[in-house]
């Protein structure tokens, strides 16, 4: 199952909420969420669920995605975008609406290997290894998503 995101709009999202998301995207695991907001592990993973609640996000990276989207995150600044393959840029679609990597294989007719190399080429070259929802960020503030986007 995969995050589906609503159209543009406020979401609903409370200001811790809000801050929650805004550290996620920043690539921050939940434990220095945690120490960055002085609050416990348990915290953060409640605000962060009920905010994928609100979004219908099942994943951070699809959550991440529709906060910008909606506005309830401020946009990041701008960035120069670096050079993605039509690969990446459509892993990075399917990565926006919450999809695991075992939930894309299902979407392309690639290879197993196949993805995973543009997966792990994609979050290299958004500067994101290990940190997806950093991924989207970086893929919002380069002009890769936006609000009005159409996934594969």
């Amino acid at each position: 199952m995969t995050g589906m995101v609503r159209p543009s709009g406020q979401i609903g999202l409370t200001d811790r909420e809000v801050q929650t998301v805004g550290l996620a995207a920043e690539g921050l695991k939940i434990e220095a969420i945690a120490r960055r907001l002085s609050v416990s592990a348990g915290a953060v993973q409640s605000r962060l669920k009920f905010a994928r609640l609100k979004t219908g996000s099942v994943r951070t990276t699809a959550l991440v995605h529709q906060a910008y989207a909606s506005g309830q995150l401020p946009m990041p600044n701008t960035e120069p975008p670096v050079p993605l393959t039509d690969d990446q840029v459509r892993v990075l679609g399917f990565l926006s609406t919450g999809m695991t990597l075992v939930d894309m294989e299902s979407e392309v007719s690639w290879t197993q290997w196949r993805l995973r190399e543009t997966y792990g080429d994609l979050l290299a070259a958004l500067d994101a290894a290990d940190r997806p929802a950093y991924a989207i960020k970086r893929a919002w503030a380069m002009g890769y998503l936006s609000a009005g986007q159409q996934n594969n």
